[in-house]
């Protein structure tokens, strides 16, 4: 059993004990936020929280044993115990998680003339967690090349084999030269990328086939269809995956709803 799970199923049975013996205002707050993180699955401050109790039973627990007015202090050696056990446990799931990140940000490569289906993946991403900082994604005034930095050098800089690119192809994205040297800079690079299409792309353009990258991966094309869905979905996992980071079912369901709508 994961440490999550355990915390969740073993949380009433620490807080009664806790509160049974004091109503002492930190201590009490420090419960209150592990059980609000434990509902956002928030691990970062979940692991804070836990953290915090565990080093006020390190202050307390002579006093409880000491204690006479303490009818059990072997629930509170449990809870002890327990929350180093959980403490431990979440340590090793966020070390492992960071192990597992292959990639420190994505590229959406695009034309701007896209930008309507470059805003919808971007809100798709940002909804899976990745941040702010963790895309490059010219169109967006969060994403977008810092104030003062020439494009192409902010991108040499940045394009490194560990970037995840996203090519988002169109008939406007083969006649700009600027779209075409972002593609080969990352391919020189030998990043990882997926090929995405707008719905109007011509396959049997010459040019496309011509591009440094291998035309024939197997691709998404944007379109409200179960195939643009199942392309998606694999999309999803692998930069959950690669980020280390986890969406539940139903709010998943919700996102790819919306984008589906996004790119109509």
């Amino acid at each position: 059993m994961d440490g999550l799970k355990r915390l969740e199923l073993e949380y009433e049975g620490i807080r009664n004990t806790i509160s049974a013996y004091t109503s002492e205002g930190n201590i009490m707050n420090f419960l209150f936020g592990l059980k609000e993180q434990m509902e956002l699955k928030d691990v970062e401050a979940i692991s804070y929280y836990v953290e915090e109790i565990c080093k006020w039973y390190d202050s307390n627990i002579d006093k409880i044993h000491n204690n006479e007015f303490v009818i059990d202090v072997s629930e509170h050696d449990r809870n002890k115990k327990l929350l180093e056990e959980l403490r431990n446990n979440l340590k090793e799931d966020e070390n492992l998680s960071e192990e597992k990140c292959m990639y420190s940000k994505i590229f959406l490569s695009h034309s701007s003339s896209d930008k309507k289906y470059g805003d919808a993946l971007r809100k798709l991403f940002i909804a899976l967690g990745i941040k702010n900082e963790q895309l490059i994604y010219t169109s967006h005034p969060l994403n977008k090349i810092p104030v003062g930095n020439n494009i192409f050098e902010y991108l040499k800089k940045n394009i490194q084999k560990d970037i995840f690119v996203i090519y988002l192809w169109s008939n406007e994205y083969l006649k700009s030269a600027a779209c075409l040297n972002e593609m080969g800079a990352t391919w020189i690079v030998e990043s990882d990328y997926i090929n995405i299409y707008t719905p109007d792309f011509n396959f049997d353009n010459s040019q496309y086939h011509n591009c440094a990258v291998d035309t024939k991966n197997m691709g998404i094309v944007l379109q409200n269809n179960e195939q643009c869905k199942m392309g998606m979905v694999e999309l999803k996992n692998k930069l959950l995956y690669n980020f280390g980071l986890s969406i539940g079912e139903q709010e998943w369901l919700y996102h790819i709803d919306e984008f589906m709508k996004d790119i109509q």
